[in-house]
């Protein structure tokens, strides 16, 4: 725990001086441009406490209009899942969103989003629509940063029924002129007992009653090409 705290305060520091900027030039032109990331992964219950997450993507940035598209990986594995031993595992993710800027700083928009966890004994995978939006902040030749809120559903997660609010900081806005970035991300989902044989309906119920929350973080040095 002693570590994770003073990773914590190590990475709100570090982005402090991320946020800061001279003057901002924004990109205005609807240009993809991709990206790579990469940074470790606070884990929920259930994995082990820390994994490593890398990530391959496009952003477009634009007056009114934005969108992304990536691939993400991150080591992740289970440790108490009741299905132990299971050594290993990794999760797979891909996602897409668009977005309208409706004025230079506030946005809104949805996107979708395919999950997938595999471990030495199972599979698990979903796909979920997303739904936010959120604001750069510039303080004009000091600081700029992007703060979005995204609401995940569950969709057709019918093993755990996953679903909750994700907020993400970056550090400068990404609609600026630059080319290194520094993200933080917080989940909070909601979710149910692993619904492990749908064809009985007593137990599939008692599953599902069977109600729990927690969180992830993750955190990532982000090179725009």
């Amino acid at each position: 725990m002693k570590n994770l705290l003073s990773l914590l305060f190590i990475v709100v520091c570090g982005s402090v001086a991320f946020g800061q900027s001279g003057d901002a030039q924004l990109i205005t032109e609807p240009i993809p441009h991709p990206y790579l990331s990469f940074g470790p992964s606070l884990m929920p219950a259930g994995y082990g406490p820390l994994a490593y997450r890398a990530e391959g993507g496009m952003d477009v940035e634009s007056t009114h209009f934005m969108l992304h598209a990536l691939g993400a990986y991150d080591n992740g594995h289970k440790v108490n899942d009741n299905d132990q031993p299971n050594p290993n595992g990794h999760d797979r993710y891909l996602e897409g969103g668009a977005y309208f800027r409706a004025s230079g700083h506030w946005f809104v928009g949805g996107g979708w989003r395919w999950d997938e966890l595999s471990t030495t004994n199972y599979t698990k995978a979903a796909t979920r629509p997303e739904f936010g939006g959120g604001y750069d902040w510039f303080v004009p030749g000091t600081f700029s940063m992007r703060i979005d809120a995204e609401w995940l559903m569950a969709g057709n997660d019918w093993q755990n029924g996953s679903h909750g609010p994700n907020v993400t900081v970056t550090f400068p806005a990404p609609s600026e002129k630059h080319h290194i970035f520094w993200r933080e991300s917080v989940g909070v989902y909601s979710f149910h007992e692993t619904v492990t044989d749908p064809t009985n309906l007593a137990l599939t119920q008692q599953q599902r009653s069977d109600k729990s929350i927690d969180a992830t973080a993750n955190f990532a040095m982000i090179f725009r090409f």
